[in-house]
Protein backbone atom coordinates (compact mmCIF):
# COMPACT_ATOMS: atom_id res chain seq x y z
CA UNK A 1 0.00 0.00 0.00
CA UNK A 2 1.07 3.64 -0.99
CA UNK A 3 1.91 5.88 1.54
CA UNK A 4 -0.33 8.94 1.71
CA UNK A 5 2.85 11.19 1.85
CA UNK A 6 4.10 9.10 -0.95
CA UNK A 7 0.97 9.68 -2.98
CA UNK A 8 0.78 13.81 -2.20
CA UNK A 9 4.28 13.49 -4.05
CA UNK A 10 2.65 11.81 -6.89
CA UNK A 11 0.15 13.83 -7.38
CA UNK A 12 1.75 16.52 -7.43
CA UNK A 13 5.18 15.97 -9.31
CA UNK A 14 5.10 16.20 -13.05
CA UNK A 15 5.34 13.73 -15.45
CA UNK A 16 4.30 10.91 -12.98
CA UNK A 17 4.70 7.66 -14.96
CA UNK A 18 5.73 4.64 -13.50
CA UNK A 19 6.72 6.77 -10.75
CA UNK A 20 5.89 5.08 -7.42
CA UNK A 21 7.67 7.84 -4.94
CA UNK A 22 10.50 9.85 -4.41
CA UNK A 23 14.33 9.48 -3.35
CA UNK A 24 16.53 11.79 -2.19
CA UNK A 25 19.65 10.74 -1.75
CA UNK A 26 20.72 13.39 0.66
CA UNK A 27 21.97 13.40 4.60
CA UNK A 28 18.85 12.62 7.47
CA UNK A 29 19.84 16.37 8.80
CA UNK A 30 19.83 18.10 5.20
CA UNK A 31 16.75 19.94 6.01
CA UNK A 32 18.49 21.20 9.63
CA UNK A 33 20.11 24.46 10.04
CA UNK A 34 23.80 23.67 11.09
CA UNK A 35 26.75 26.07 12.32
CA UNK A 36 29.84 25.96 10.44
CA UNK A 37 32.99 24.86 12.03
CA UNK A 38 35.48 26.43 10.63
CA UNK A 39 33.84 29.84 11.04
CA UNK A 40 36.46 32.43 12.90
CA UNK A 41 35.43 32.91 17.10
CA UNK A 42 35.85 37.01 16.33
CA UNK A 43 33.80 36.53 13.34
CA UNK A 44 30.49 37.63 15.13
CA UNK A 45 32.24 39.71 17.22
CA UNK A 46 33.73 41.84 13.77
CA UNK A 47 30.24 41.58 11.93
CA UNK A 48 28.35 43.63 16.09
CA UNK A 49 31.17 46.25 15.07
CA UNK A 50 30.06 46.76 11.67
CA UNK A 51 26.76 47.08 12.29
CA UNK A 52 27.16 49.62 14.75
CA UNK A 53 30.06 51.48 13.02
CA UNK A 54 29.59 55.29 13.80
CA UNK A 55 30.31 56.14 10.33
CA UNK A 56 27.44 54.18 8.32
CA UNK A 57 23.86 54.71 7.55
CA UNK A 58 21.47 53.05 9.57
CA UNK A 59 20.87 50.09 7.44
CA UNK A 60 23.34 51.01 4.87
CA UNK A 61 26.70 49.93 5.93
CA UNK A 62 28.85 51.16 2.93
CA UNK A 63 27.05 54.53 3.06
CA UNK A 64 28.65 57.40 4.78
CA UNK A 65 26.70 59.38 7.87
CA UNK A 66 26.45 63.04 7.31
CA UNK A 67 28.65 65.11 9.88
CA UNK A 68 25.36 67.21 10.82
CA UNK A 69 21.23 66.77 10.17
CA UNK A 70 19.85 70.36 9.50
CA UNK A 71 17.12 71.06 11.99
CA UNK A 72 14.93 71.55 9.09
CA UNK A 73 15.45 67.96 8.77
CA UNK A 74 12.08 66.36 10.29
CA UNK A 75 12.29 63.25 12.30
CA UNK A 76 9.60 61.75 10.28
CA UNK A 77 11.18 62.28 7.29
CA UNK A 78 13.00 59.66 5.03
CA UNK A 79 16.51 59.76 4.54
CA UNK A 80 16.64 58.19 0.45
CA UNK A 81 20.37 58.84 0.06
CA UNK A 82 23.71 60.04 1.79
CA UNK A 83 22.51 63.21 1.08
CA UNK A 84 19.03 63.82 0.61
CA UNK A 85 15.82 63.25 2.79
CA UNK A 86 12.07 63.67 2.06
CA UNK A 87 9.64 65.13 4.05
CA UNK A 88 5.98 63.12 4.23
CA UNK A 89 4.67 65.84 1.90
CA UNK A 90 7.29 64.52 -0.86
CA UNK A 91 9.54 67.17 -0.80
CA UNK A 92 13.10 66.53 -1.35
CA UNK A 93 16.08 67.83 0.94
CA UNK A 94 19.71 68.42 1.84
CA UNK A 95 20.54 66.62 4.63
CA UNK A 96 23.43 69.01 6.15
CA UNK A 97 21.36 72.22 4.80
CA UNK A 98 17.87 71.51 4.70
CA UNK A 99 17.45 73.24 1.68
CA UNK A 100 14.91 72.23 -0.71
CA UNK A 101 15.96 70.18 -3.53
CA UNK A 102 14.61 71.09 -7.16
CA UNK A 103 16.34 69.46 -9.58
CA UNK A 104 13.89 67.73 -12.23
CA UNK A 105 16.68 64.94 -12.65
CA UNK A 106 16.11 64.24 -8.80
CA UNK A 107 12.66 64.68 -7.81
CA UNK A 108 10.76 65.06 -11.36
CA UNK A 109 7.59 66.62 -12.50
CA UNK A 110 4.27 66.88 -11.58
CA UNK A 111 4.24 64.41 -14.94
CA UNK A 112 7.73 62.75 -15.65
CA UNK A 113 8.74 60.67 -12.81
CA UNK A 114 12.73 60.39 -12.32
CA UNK A 115 15.36 58.11 -12.58
CA UNK A 116 15.15 57.04 -8.88
CA UNK A 117 18.60 55.84 -9.31
CA UNK A 118 19.21 59.39 -9.89
CA UNK A 119 19.54 60.45 -6.43
CA UNK A 120 22.17 57.95 -5.64
CA UNK A 121 24.60 58.08 -8.90
CA UNK A 122 23.65 54.75 -9.37
CA UNK A 123 24.10 52.88 -6.42
CA UNK A 124 21.10 51.63 -4.14
CA UNK A 125 20.12 52.59 -0.76
CA UNK A 126 17.77 51.42 1.64
CA UNK A 127 15.30 54.25 3.03
CA UNK A 128 15.73 55.27 6.72
CA UNK A 129 13.84 57.24 8.99
CA UNK A 130 16.08 60.97 9.90
CA UNK A 131 15.25 60.05 13.32
CA UNK A 132 17.56 57.31 13.48
CA UNK A 133 20.29 58.95 10.98
CA UNK A 134 19.93 61.48 13.55
CA UNK A 135 20.85 59.14 16.51
CA UNK A 136 23.33 57.48 14.67
CA UNK A 137 25.10 61.56 14.23
CA UNK A 138 24.66 62.11 17.48
CA UNK A 139 26.74 58.56 18.61
CA UNK A 140 29.38 59.44 15.66
CA UNK A 141 30.20 63.07 18.01
CA UNK A 142 30.36 61.30 20.79
CA UNK A 143 32.50 58.20 19.96
CA UNK A 144 36.53 58.76 19.85
CA UNK A 145 37.98 58.07 15.82
CA UNK A 146 39.77 55.08 17.78
CA UNK A 147 36.48 54.20 19.49
CA UNK A 148 34.72 53.59 15.90
CA UNK A 149 36.99 52.24 13.98
CA UNK A 150 36.18 48.59 12.63
CA UNK A 151 39.27 45.87 14.34
CA UNK A 152 42.08 45.56 12.72
CA UNK A 153 41.49 48.48 9.80
CA UNK A 154 38.99 46.35 8.46
CA UNK A 155 36.26 47.45 6.10
CA UNK A 156 32.86 47.02 5.56
CA UNK A 157 33.25 45.97 1.61
CA UNK A 158 32.57 43.02 -0.14
CA UNK A 159 34.49 42.15 -2.77
CA UNK A 160 33.88 38.68 -4.76
CA UNK A 161 31.14 36.45 -4.49
CA UNK A 162 32.98 34.17 -1.87
CA UNK A 163 34.16 36.66 0.07
CA UNK A 164 33.53 36.31 3.70
CA UNK A 165 34.45 39.55 4.88
CA UNK A 166 31.12 40.69 6.23
CA UNK A 167 28.28 39.00 8.26
CA UNK A 168 26.68 37.11 5.32
CA UNK A 169 28.85 34.95 3.68
CA UNK A 170 29.17 31.97 1.48
CA UNK A 171 29.54 28.40 1.98
CA UNK A 172 28.54 24.74 1.65
CA UNK A 173 25.25 22.92 2.67
CA UNK A 174 24.62 19.21 1.44
CA UNK A 175 27.29 19.51 -1.00
CA UNK A 176 26.24 22.57 -2.75
CA UNK A 177 27.59 26.25 -2.77
CA UNK A 178 24.89 27.97 -0.01
CA UNK A 179 24.36 31.60 1.67
CA UNK A 180 24.24 31.97 5.62
CA UNK A 181 23.76 35.06 7.76
CA UNK A 182 26.68 35.77 10.69
CA UNK A 183 25.18 33.34 12.96
CA UNK A 184 25.70 30.82 10.49
CA UNK A 185 21.95 30.16 9.80
CA UNK A 186 21.09 28.64 6.16
CA UNK A 187 19.18 31.41 3.95
CA UNK A 188 19.45 29.31 0.97
CA UNK A 189 21.52 26.02 -0.20
CA UNK A 190 22.07 25.48 -4.51
CA UNK A 191 22.87 29.21 -4.11
CA UNK A 192 23.43 31.24 -7.31
CA UNK A 193 25.88 34.57 -7.02
CA UNK A 194 23.01 37.18 -9.08
CA UNK A 195 23.74 40.80 -9.96
CA UNK A 196 21.24 43.63 -10.75
CA UNK A 197 22.04 45.81 -13.52
CA UNK A 198 20.51 48.97 -14.83
CA UNK A 199 22.25 51.98 -16.77
CA UNK A 200 23.92 53.38 -14.28
CA UNK A 201 26.65 50.59 -14.67
CA UNK A 202 27.43 51.51 -18.45
CA UNK A 203 28.50 48.62 -20.85
CA UNK A 204 29.40 45.20 -18.95
CA UNK A 205 31.37 43.05 -20.28
CA UNK A 206 29.79 40.04 -19.76
CA UNK A 207 32.14 37.78 -20.62
CA UNK A 208 34.45 38.87 -17.95
CA UNK A 209 31.45 38.71 -15.35
CA UNK A 210 30.33 35.39 -15.80
CA UNK A 211 34.28 34.48 -15.65
CA UNK A 212 34.49 36.14 -12.08
CA UNK A 213 31.62 34.10 -10.87
CA UNK A 214 28.02 35.65 -11.83
CA UNK A 215 25.34 33.26 -12.48
CA UNK A 216 22.53 35.21 -12.95
CA UNK A 217 21.06 38.74 -13.49
CA UNK A 218 18.37 41.06 -12.61
CA UNK A 219 18.36 43.54 -15.65
CA UNK A 220 16.75 46.87 -14.91
CA UNK A 221 14.17 47.09 -17.65
CA UNK A 222 12.88 50.54 -17.01
CA UNK A 223 10.08 52.32 -14.37
CA UNK A 224 7.26 54.41 -13.65
CA UNK A 225 4.83 54.47 -17.00
CA UNK A 226 5.01 56.40 -20.19
CA UNK A 227 9.16 56.50 -19.82
CA UNK A 228 11.73 54.82 -22.12
CA UNK A 229 13.07 51.58 -21.24
CA UNK A 230 16.18 51.48 -19.15
CA UNK A 231 18.75 52.80 -21.79
CA UNK A 232 20.64 49.40 -21.47
CA UNK A 233 18.65 47.00 -21.21
CA UNK A 234 18.15 45.75 -24.51
CA UNK A 235 21.96 45.01 -24.46
CA UNK A 236 22.00 43.25 -21.21
CA UNK A 237 19.28 40.99 -22.29
CA UNK A 238 20.80 40.30 -25.28
CA UNK A 239 24.52 39.84 -23.75
CA UNK A 240 22.77 37.19 -21.34
CA UNK A 241 21.52 35.47 -23.89
CA UNK A 242 24.40 34.90 -26.18
CA UNK A 243 26.50 33.67 -22.98
CA UNK A 244 23.73 31.63 -21.00
CA UNK A 245 23.55 33.73 -17.97
CA UNK A 246 20.39 33.36 -16.38
CA UNK A 247 18.23 36.27 -16.29
CA UNK A 248 15.22 38.06 -14.59
CA UNK A 249 13.79 41.61 -14.79
CA UNK A 250 13.26 44.49 -12.32
CA UNK A 251 10.58 47.44 -12.96
CA UNK A 252 10.16 49.69 -10.60
CA UNK A 253 7.05 51.34 -9.75
CA UNK A 254 5.71 54.93 -9.31
CA UNK A 255 2.08 53.85 -8.67
CA UNK A 256 -0.11 55.07 -6.26
CA UNK A 257 -3.49 53.59 -6.96
CA UNK A 258 -4.39 50.18 -9.07
CA UNK A 259 -4.93 52.45 -12.38
CA UNK A 260 -1.10 53.47 -12.21
CA UNK A 261 0.01 49.77 -11.42
CA UNK A 262 -1.74 48.76 -14.27
CA UNK A 263 -0.53 51.19 -16.72
CA UNK A 264 3.07 50.36 -15.25
CA UNK A 265 2.05 46.56 -15.74
CA UNK A 266 1.46 46.96 -19.68
CA UNK A 267 4.36 49.01 -19.92
CA UNK A 268 6.46 46.43 -18.85
CA UNK A 269 4.59 43.49 -21.16
CA UNK A 270 5.23 46.21 -24.30
CA UNK A 271 8.84 46.13 -23.66
CA UNK A 272 9.07 42.85 -22.74
CA UNK A 273 7.73 41.93 -26.47
CA UNK A 274 9.69 44.54 -27.72
CA UNK A 275 12.98 43.35 -26.47
CA UNK A 276 12.11 39.86 -27.74
CA UNK A 277 11.97 38.48 -24.17
CA UNK A 278 9.82 35.52 -24.31
CA UNK A 279 8.56 33.96 -20.87
CA UNK A 280 11.10 30.52 -21.47
CA UNK A 281 13.52 33.23 -21.68
CA UNK A 282 13.12 34.23 -17.94
CA UNK A 283 14.93 31.97 -15.42
CA UNK A 284 14.11 34.33 -12.86
CA UNK A 285 10.76 36.27 -12.40
CA UNK A 286 9.79 39.76 -13.68
CA UNK A 287 10.38 41.86 -10.53
CA UNK A 288 7.76 44.48 -9.22
CA UNK A 289 10.13 46.71 -7.17
CA UNK A 290 7.41 48.43 -4.66
CA UNK A 291 9.52 51.30 -2.70
CA UNK A 292 9.06 54.19 -0.71
CA UNK A 293 9.35 56.61 -3.76
CA UNK A 294 9.78 60.53 -3.88
CA UNK A 295 7.89 62.41 -6.87
CA UNK A 296 7.65 66.32 -7.18
CA UNK A 297 3.53 67.09 -6.64
CA UNK A 298 3.20 63.12 -5.11
CA UNK A 299 3.19 61.02 -2.13
CA UNK A 300 3.90 57.12 -1.99
CA UNK A 301 1.22 54.96 -0.36
CA UNK A 302 1.03 54.10 3.02
CA UNK A 303 -1.73 51.80 3.40
CA UNK A 304 -1.43 47.70 2.82
CA UNK A 305 -4.32 47.94 1.07
CA UNK A 306 -3.75 50.33 -1.65
CA UNK A 307 -0.48 48.39 -2.04
CA UNK A 308 -2.70 45.15 -2.43
CA UNK A 309 -4.37 46.78 -4.94
CA UNK A 310 -0.74 47.79 -7.01
CA UNK A 311 0.07 44.55 -6.64
CA UNK A 312 -2.76 42.77 -8.16
CA UNK A 313 -3.06 45.08 -10.73
CA UNK A 314 0.52 44.85 -12.03
CA UNK A 315 0.42 40.76 -11.30
CA UNK A 316 -2.85 40.62 -13.78
CA UNK A 317 -1.52 42.90 -16.69
CA UNK A 318 2.02 40.44 -16.47
CA UNK A 319 -0.48 37.73 -16.00
CA UNK A 320 -2.10 39.09 -19.04
CA UNK A 321 0.72 39.46 -21.32
CA UNK A 322 1.61 35.73 -20.75
CA UNK A 323 4.45 36.01 -18.20
CA UNK A 324 3.70 34.40 -15.01
CA UNK A 325 6.68 33.94 -13.19
CA UNK A 326 6.66 37.08 -10.98
CA UNK A 327 7.29 38.36 -7.51
CA UNK A 328 7.70 41.63 -5.37
CA UNK A 329 11.46 42.97 -4.60
CA UNK A 330 11.77 45.45 -1.37
CA UNK A 331 13.36 46.04 1.89
CA UNK A 332 12.89 44.72 5.19
CA UNK A 333 11.22 48.12 6.77
CA UNK A 334 8.69 49.14 4.18
CA UNK A 335 7.88 45.23 3.87
CA UNK A 336 7.14 45.34 7.61
CA UNK A 337 5.29 48.78 7.08
CA UNK A 338 3.39 50.20 4.01
CA UNK A 339 3.76 46.59 2.35
CA UNK A 340 2.63 44.87 5.50
CA UNK A 341 0.11 42.15 4.04
CA UNK A 342 -0.26 38.74 3.89
CA UNK A 343 -0.67 39.33 -0.02
CA UNK A 344 2.20 40.88 -0.83
CA UNK A 345 4.27 39.11 1.74
CA UNK A 346 3.23 35.91 -0.31
CA UNK A 347 4.35 37.37 -3.41
CA UNK A 348 7.65 38.83 -2.18
CA UNK A 349 10.62 36.62 -3.38
CA UNK A 350 13.50 39.30 -2.95
CA UNK A 351 14.13 41.61 -0.58
CA UNK A 352 17.41 43.85 -0.11
CA UNK A 353 18.83 44.08 3.59
CA UNK A 354 22.43 45.09 4.11
CA UNK A 355 22.95 43.51 6.96
CA UNK A 356 24.33 40.51 8.58
CA UNK A 357 21.17 39.04 8.91
CA UNK A 358 17.56 38.78 7.04
CA UNK A 359 15.06 40.51 8.60
CA UNK A 360 12.24 39.31 6.78
CA UNK A 361 11.41 35.99 7.17
CA UNK A 362 8.00 35.53 5.32
CA UNK A 363 9.55 34.20 2.50
CA UNK A 364 6.32 32.25 0.58
CA UNK A 365 9.05 30.43 -1.64
CA UNK A 366 12.25 28.61 -1.68
CA UNK A 367 13.41 30.27 -4.88
CA UNK A 368 14.23 33.60 -2.95
CA UNK A 369 16.93 36.35 -3.07
CA UNK A 370 19.06 37.57 -0.45
CA UNK A 371 20.53 41.44 -2.13
CA UNK A 372 23.33 41.58 0.49
CA UNK A 373 25.34 44.32 -0.40
CA UNK A 374 25.09 47.27 -3.00
CA UNK A 375 28.87 47.81 -3.38
CA UNK A 376 29.99 44.63 -4.87
CA UNK A 377 32.96 44.22 -7.36
CA UNK A 378 32.96 42.30 -10.21
CA UNK A 379 35.28 42.52 -13.14
CA UNK A 380 33.69 43.68 -16.08
CA UNK A 381 31.94 46.24 -14.50
CA UNK A 382 33.28 49.41 -13.42
CA UNK A 383 32.07 50.70 -9.83
CA UNK A 384 30.28 49.10 -7.77
CA UNK A 385 27.56 46.46 -8.18
CA UNK A 386 24.32 44.99 -5.91
CA UNK A 387 25.25 41.13 -5.42
CA UNK A 388 22.46 38.58 -4.56
CA UNK A 389 22.75 35.11 -3.36
CA UNK A 390 19.14 33.23 -4.93
CA UNK A 391 18.83 29.66 -4.23
CA UNK A 392 16.45 27.10 -2.52
CA UNK A 393 15.95 26.66 1.03
CA UNK A 394 14.51 23.46 0.53
CA UNK A 395 16.80 20.96 -1.28
CA UNK A 396 16.10 20.56 -5.09
CA UNK A 397 17.50 18.40 -7.59
CA UNK A 398 18.68 19.95 -10.98
CA UNK A 399 18.26 16.77 -12.60
CA UNK A 400 15.23 15.62 -13.93
CA UNK A 401 14.74 11.86 -14.96
CA UNK A 402 12.48 11.41 -17.99
CA UNK A 403 12.40 7.78 -20.05
CA UNK A 404 10.67 6.38 -22.80
CA UNK A 405 9.35 2.40 -23.29
CA UNK A 406 10.58 0.56 -25.91
CA UNK A 407 9.88 -3.07 -27.01
CA UNK A 408 12.33 -4.59 -25.02
CA UNK A 409 14.27 -2.25 -22.96
CA UNK A 410 13.76 1.33 -21.06
CA UNK A 411 15.25 4.51 -22.39
CA UNK A 412 15.87 6.91 -19.81
CA UNK A 413 17.00 10.27 -19.80
CA UNK A 414 18.24 13.20 -17.91
CA UNK A 415 18.03 16.84 -18.27
CA UNK A 416 20.26 19.41 -16.05
CA UNK A 417 19.49 23.17 -14.87
CA UNK A 418 22.95 23.88 -15.50
CA UNK A 419 25.69 26.83 -16.92
CA UNK A 420 28.15 24.62 -18.72
CA UNK A 421 27.47 22.83 -21.85
CA UNK A 422 30.16 19.54 -21.35
CA UNK A 423 28.45 17.61 -19.07
CA UNK A 424 28.81 13.89 -18.11
CA UNK A 425 26.38 10.95 -16.83
CA UNK A 426 26.44 7.92 -14.63
CA UNK A 427 23.29 5.51 -15.07
CA UNK A 428 23.27 3.17 -11.81
CA UNK A 429 20.17 0.62 -10.73
CA UNK A 430 19.18 -0.41 -7.19
CA UNK A 431 17.39 -3.93 -7.03
CA UNK A 432 15.11 -3.05 -3.83
CA UNK A 433 14.55 -6.57 -3.39
CA UNK A 434 17.96 -7.63 -3.65
CA UNK A 435 19.62 -4.62 -2.02
CA UNK A 436 21.97 -4.70 -5.35
CA UNK A 437 23.44 -1.65 -6.99
CA UNK A 438 24.05 -2.29 -11.00
CA UNK A 439 26.12 0.38 -13.47
CA UNK A 440 23.50 0.88 -16.61
CA UNK A 441 26.04 3.31 -18.18
CA UNK A 442 29.26 4.74 -16.72
CA UNK A 443 30.60 8.23 -17.57
CA UNK A 444 29.53 8.92 -20.74
CA UNK A 445 28.26 12.46 -22.58
CA UNK A 446 25.21 10.97 -23.58
CA UNK A 447 22.10 11.81 -21.42
CA UNK A 448 20.21 8.92 -22.42
CA UNK A 449 21.09 5.21 -21.79
CA UNK A 450 19.01 1.94 -22.47
CA UNK A 451 17.84 -0.09 -19.29
CA UNK A 452 17.32 -3.66 -19.24
CA UNK A 453 16.80 -5.69 -16.28
CA UNK A 454 14.39 -8.08 -14.50
CA UNK A 455 11.16 -7.52 -13.65
CA UNK A 456 10.87 -5.56 -10.10
CA UNK A 457 10.83 -2.49 -7.87
CA UNK A 458 14.00 -0.49 -8.32
CA UNK A 459 16.00 3.03 -8.00
CA UNK A 460 17.14 4.42 -10.69
CA UNK A 461 20.15 6.71 -10.33
CA UNK A 462 21.70 9.18 -12.30
CA UNK A 463 25.08 11.67 -11.06
CA UNK A 464 26.05 14.22 -13.32
CA UNK A 465 29.13 15.88 -13.39
CA UNK A 466 30.95 18.93 -15.33
CA UNK A 467 33.04 16.75 -18.04
CA UNK A 468 36.06 19.32 -17.83
CA UNK A 469 36.16 19.38 -13.49
CA UNK A 470 34.89 16.44 -12.99
CA UNK A 471 32.98 18.17 -10.16
CA UNK A 472 29.79 16.47 -9.30
CA UNK A 473 26.90 18.96 -10.09
CA UNK A 474 24.13 17.08 -8.90
CA UNK A 475 22.25 13.59 -8.97
CA UNK A 476 18.39 12.58 -8.49
CA UNK A 477 17.01 9.27 -7.51
CA UNK A 478 13.66 7.96 -8.62
CA UNK A 479 11.62 4.91 -7.65
CA UNK A 480 11.03 2.42 -10.54
CA UNK A 481 8.66 -0.49 -11.14
CA UNK A 482 10.22 -2.09 -13.67
CA UNK A 483 7.99 -4.18 -16.21
CA UNK A 484 9.47 -4.22 -19.71
CA UNK A 485 7.54 -4.13 -22.90
CA UNK A 486 4.34 -3.45 -20.56
CA UNK A 487 1.95 -0.73 -21.61
CA UNK A 488 1.56 2.18 -19.60
CA UNK A 489 -1.63 4.55 -18.01
CA UNK A 490 -2.97 6.51 -21.26
CA UNK A 491 -5.86 8.10 -19.54
CA UNK A 492 -7.95 7.91 -16.57
CA UNK A 493 -11.96 9.31 -16.25
CA UNK A 494 -13.69 10.70 -13.27
CA UNK A 495 -16.86 12.16 -14.04
CA UNK A 496 -20.42 12.76 -12.77
CA UNK A 497 -23.23 10.28 -14.21
CA UNK A 498 -26.80 10.29 -12.32
CA UNK A 499 -26.28 10.31 -8.99
CA UNK A 500 -22.73 8.76 -8.96
CA UNK A 501 -18.75 9.67 -10.11
CA UNK A 502 -18.01 7.23 -12.69
CA UNK A 503 -14.04 6.31 -12.32
CA UNK A 504 -12.22 4.87 -15.09
CA UNK A 505 -9.00 3.56 -16.34
CA UNK A 506 -7.01 2.66 -19.52
CA UNK A 507 -3.54 1.75 -20.66
CA UNK A 508 -1.81 0.58 -23.91
CA UNK A 509 -1.56 -3.21 -22.15
CA UNK A 510 -4.09 -5.47 -23.39
CA UNK A 511 -2.82 -7.88 -20.67
CA UNK A 512 -2.94 -5.42 -18.00
CA UNK A 513 -4.84 -5.16 -14.79
CA UNK A 514 -6.53 -2.74 -12.82
CA UNK A 515 -7.57 -1.20 -9.45
CA UNK A 516 -8.67 2.28 -8.57
CA UNK A 517 -8.98 3.35 -5.12
CA UNK A 518 -10.45 6.10 -2.76
CA UNK A 519 -8.34 8.10 -0.32
CA UNK A 520 -10.58 10.41 2.31
CA UNK A 521 -7.87 13.53 2.99
CA UNK A 522 -10.30 14.28 5.89
CA UNK A 523 -10.24 11.00 7.52
CA UNK A 524 -6.54 10.55 6.17
CA UNK A 525 -7.24 6.15 5.03
CA UNK A 526 -8.43 4.33 2.40
CA UNK A 527 -12.48 4.10 1.89
CA UNK A 528 -13.05 2.78 -1.22
CA UNK A 529 -11.55 0.56 -3.85
CA UNK A 530 -12.00 -2.04 -7.12
CA UNK A 531 -10.67 -3.70 -8.87
CA UNK A 532 -11.02 -3.62 -13.29
CA UNK A 533 -10.43 -0.89 -15.38
CA UNK A 534 -14.39 1.09 -14.35
CA UNK A 535 -15.84 1.59 -11.14
CA UNK A 536 -18.79 3.34 -9.69
CA UNK A 537 -18.35 5.95 -6.36
CA UNK A 538 -21.11 7.55 -4.50
CA UNK A 539 -19.17 9.52 -2.32
CA UNK A 540 -20.26 11.86 0.86
CA UNK A 541 -19.45 15.77 0.61
CA UNK A 542 -15.12 16.48 1.42
CA UNK A 543 -12.01 16.04 -0.61
CA UNK A 544 -10.57 12.49 -1.89
CA UNK A 545 -7.65 11.23 -3.82
CA UNK A 546 -8.83 9.14 -6.85
CA UNK A 547 -6.09 6.29 -7.12
CA UNK A 548 -5.51 4.25 -10.26
CA UNK A 549 -2.66 1.73 -10.51
CA UNK A 550 -1.94 -0.83 -13.53
CA UNK A 551 -0.42 -4.17 -13.07
CA UNK A 552 1.34 -6.64 -15.31
CA UNK A 553 -0.48 -9.95 -16.30
CA UNK A 554 1.44 -11.71 -13.14
CA UNK A 555 0.83 -8.88 -10.65
CA UNK A 556 3.98 -6.47 -11.14
CA UNK A 557 2.55 -2.57 -10.30
CA UNK A 558 3.97 -0.75 -13.43
CA UNK A 559 2.31 2.80 -12.86
CA UNK A 560 0.14 4.60 -10.60
CA UNK A 561 -2.07 8.16 -11.32
CA UNK A 562 -2.89 10.16 -8.22
CA UNK A 563 -5.67 13.40 -8.48
CA UNK A 564 -7.23 15.63 -5.62
CA UNK A 565 -11.16 14.93 -6.29
CA UNK A 566 -13.31 17.64 -4.46
CA UNK A 567 -17.26 16.76 -3.92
Amino acid sequence: MISPKSLMKIATTASVAAITVSVAVVPAYAMQDIAIEDTPSSFAATVDDVQNSSNSMPDNPNATLPETVSENISDDSTVVSENLAVTPEGDVQNIETGETVTDAQLVGTQSQQPDPLAKTDGESFIPVSASDVKDAVEQSVKQSVEQSSLKGGSTVRLTKFESNEYGAHWGTYNGTKAFFDYRNNLFVQQAKGVIDVSSWQGDVDWAKAKADGVEGAIIRLGYGWGNYADAKAQRNINECKRLGIPFGIYWYSYAYDANCARAEGNDVVAKLRQMGVDPNDLRYPVFYDLEQWSWAGHTPPTDPNVYNGIADAWYNALQSGGYQNLGVYSYTNYLNGPLNSASIHAKTRWVAQYGAQMGFTAFSTNDRGWQYTSSGQINGISGSVDMNAFGNKEFKSSVDLTWVIRAEDIAVGAAVEANTQALEYKWMSYDVNAGVWKTIADWSSSNWAGWTDNEGTYWLHCEVRDANSKQKIDEQTIAFAYAPGSGRINGTYAGYEKNGILLGVNSDNPRGNYQIKIYDTQKKTWVAGWKGQWARWYPKKGIYWTHFELYTSNGLLTETRTYAFGV
